[in-house]
């Protein structure tokens, strides 16, 4: 008779009775993690088929113990630790995302600057952003294989050692293409690490009921970077210079490594299943899962909107509407009010079983919102769709985020997030290459409404084909049914 095992966030113990007359356990998910619990499989229904959509006793029992931790040995005594070390993650990562909008911003700038060539910045900007579509899936096999913390500790180290490394090539080498694009794969091969990992690590380091609130910070934290870095990178770039702006980008991340050396290691789980240890074993996932496919085709429309409708906005504001560039920053500066509401106020109440559903309701109102940058002219109702429709992404982003780290098994976690940020790294990228041409051919508002009316199919796949009851990881070695 096998002893019923419990594991919270990590943690193993085993209980001293076991099931009933010998019956095989079942399987029970409490706080991320696998155990197992008596019943007569993991499908059990007193011997009879199991209607479709019908939850059996044990998977309901596994939700409510999920949701409220009652069942859970020792949550209580838990919690604090657990709430410790979520506070050292999202700062660690906040610092990390500070520096990369930091970046963002001062490393254009000041190749434009010392170089002259609009071509040389572009080419190291695209240079950091193809590492995270060209070599997303050996980072998902490498982070589904290493240890998490001491990943994210050497990415981050090496972004802070190749930003010094730029900041001494733009202030006394010229600008050179040679030197700073290979500097610039570094850092983007170190940014698809970085977040691959953290996105593995953080169901490790909280509750199964805390997750969705957890990714509320999370986003809440990369809202807040996202106001301050740009900003702080333009004044560091002028008022310092590039060596000072770039020494600067380079301590945040060694504050965001002094932070995450006091996290445990987390070390992949290993259930010895026999699971595929290809490195395409996620993106088979993705492909033949229909919850993976519906949470991709969610996130690609959250990815698109985010990457291309401020453009038209921006073109829309200065040619239709004739607004001042002050005016127009106020309408835009809006987003991050509704990114930071949404992820840190409304994310803790939209923890739900039904998050196809909600998902749903989110990407329409995205649509919604994208559309009436296409209607309004007043200022002020521009500013309150654009915090609708930033609002609305954030939203978007945690659910994704938290349903897929609870659905997929964390022995394949890096690999499935690697293959779905390659998939949405490039739909950014095609928006980003064709949204200027088409406003050029067909204005501004044309190109609003075609972007509010792609929500329409993903709304329809997310309606007709999730469940409507907490999913179970699919297996990593058979294909979902």
């Amino acid at each position: 008779m096998r002893p019923r095992r419990y594991e919270c966030a990590g943690a193993q113990g085993t209980g001293s009775h076991g099931p009933p007359g010998g019956r095989e356990p079942s399987r029970l998910r409490v706080a991320g993690q696998w155990g197992t619990a008596s019943g007569t499989g993991p499908r059990s229904t007193g011997g009879r088929a199991r209607r479709p959509g019908e939850r059996d006793g044990n998977s309901a029992r596994a939700y409510r113990t999920r949701k409220t931790g009652v069942g859970v040995p020792g949550r209580s005594a838990s919690l604090a630790p657990m709430r410790k070390l979520l506070r050292y993650f999202v700062a660690a990562r906040a610092l990390s995302i500070l520096g990369d909008r930091i970046a963002d911003v001062a490393l254009p700038l000041a190749v434009l600057t010392v170089s002259g060539s609009a071509f040389t910045a572009g080419l190291v900007g695209a240079a950091a952003q193809l590492p995270q579509v060209l070599l997303a899936l050996p980072v998902g096999a490498l982070v589904d294989r290493r240890e998490r913390r001491g990943l994210m500790v050497t990415a981050d180290l090496v972004r802070a050692v190749a930003f010094v490394a730029i900041g001494a090539e733009v202030a006394f080498g010229g600008a050179r293409p040679v030197s700073l694009v290979p500097l610039a794969l570094l850092v983007g091969l170190a940014d698809a690490v970085f977040h691959t990992a953290a996105g593995s690590c953080l169901p490790h380091l909280v509750t199964d009921r805390d997750l969705m609130r957890a990714n509320g910070y999370v986003e809440g934290s990369d809202a807040a970077a996202t106001l301050t870095g740009p900003a702080a990178g333009g004044w560091l770039l002028q008022s310092l210079g590039p060596l000072a702006a770039f020494a600067v980008n380079a301590a945040s991340f060694l504050g965001s490594a002094l932070l995450l050396v006091r996290l445990p290691r987390n070390s992949p789980t290993r259930d010895g299943s026999g699971a595929d240890p290809s490195v395409l074993a996620g993106l088979r996932l993705v492909c033949r899962d229909p919850e993976q496919r519906a949470l991709l085709g969610g996130a690609c429309y959250a990815h698109l909107l985010a990457a291309t409708a401020f453009l038209p906005l921006l073109v829309r504001a200065d040619g239709e509407l004739g607004l001042t560039p002050l005016t127009t920053g106020l309408v835009v500066a809006a987003a991050g009010v509704g990114g930071l509401v949404s992820s840190l106020v409304l994310a803790r109440y939209c923890d739900t079983a039904r998050w196809p559903l909600l998902l749903a309701v989110v990407l329409a109102v995205n649509g919604g919102a994208t559309g009436l940058l296409a209607l309004f002219e007043a200022p002020l109702w521009l500013a309150g769709a654009v915090l609708v429709l930033d609002g609305a992404s954030a939203l978007a982003f945690v659910v994704v985020a938290t349903t897929r780290q609870r659905v997929t098994p964390d022995l394949v976690r890096g690999r499935v997030l690697a293959a779905s940020t390659a998939v949405t790294a490039t739909v950014r990228l095609l928006g980003i290459a064709s949204v200027g041409a088409l406003i050029d051919s067909a204005g501004p508002r044309p190109v609003l409404v075609a972007l509010a009316v792609l929500a329409l199919p993903c709304v329809l796949l997310l309606t007709v084909s999730g469940s409507s009851h907490p999913a179970e990881p699919p297996s990593a070695t058979t294909e979902t049914p």
